[in-house]
């Protein structure tokens, strides 16, 4: 995990990221297999980028949190599940890095986040 504050490489957070880009990469499959492009090792240059801009957009709209909220009940049962894997994945990352300023003693609130 990279320190929001320094920069630099935390410990133990690369597996906590590693799960959050595995998790990412997953809904990229099932984004690819929804706009009928078929598997991801496949795809061409343009597709693959038009695959991560649409996951992308997937994850930010379809955030309970979104600032511009995706009609996401189109989804498949399937993406919807990946979908709030990913978003746990991230607030556990974030109480994790939360908890670790709150150990170094530095003084925060939630709301310092938006």
């Amino acid at each position: 995990m990279v320190d929001l504050l320094t920069g630099s490489r935390t410990p133990g957070g690369d597996a906590a990221m590693a799960e959050l880009d595995a998790k990412r990469e997953e809904i990229a499959r099932l984004i690819a297999q929804e706009l009928g492009l078929g598997d991801l090792s496949s795809l061409n240059p343009s597709e693959r980028a038009a695959v991560d801009q649409q996951t992308a957009e997937t994850i930010e709209g379809c955030g309970d949190d979104a600032a511009e909220p995706a009609d996401c009940t189109e989804a498949t049962l399937r993406l919807r599940q990946v979908l709030k894997e990913y978003r746990d994945l991230e607030t556990l990352r974030s109480d994790e890095l939360d908890a670790r300023l709150a150990e170094e003693g530095e003084v925060f609130a939630r709301e310092d986040d938006a």
